[in-house]
């Protein structure tokens, strides 16, 4: 929020406008970490059987044939 703070000022204070740029940028570097970290978990069995049972659904939408 702050960062939105001195951005509406008249004449924002450059040293301001730099340390709320390098807060920004190590929050998105760390959110960026955190995102790869997730992005490399593998997808849990009950996860991939609910998505298998979905796809199977749409290929038959009367419910012939489910368990």
């Amino acid at each position: 929020m702050q960062a939105l703070k001195v951005s509406r000022e008249k004449n924002p204070n450059p040293k301001k406008i730099r340390s709320a740029r390098a807060r920004q940028q190590a929050i998105g570097h760390e959110l960026r970490r955190l995102f790869d970290s997730v992005v490399q978990e593998p997808v849990p069995n009950d996860f991939l059987e609910l998505l298998r049972k979905i796809e199977a659904s749409e290929k038959n939408p009367t419910g012939e044939g489910s368990s």
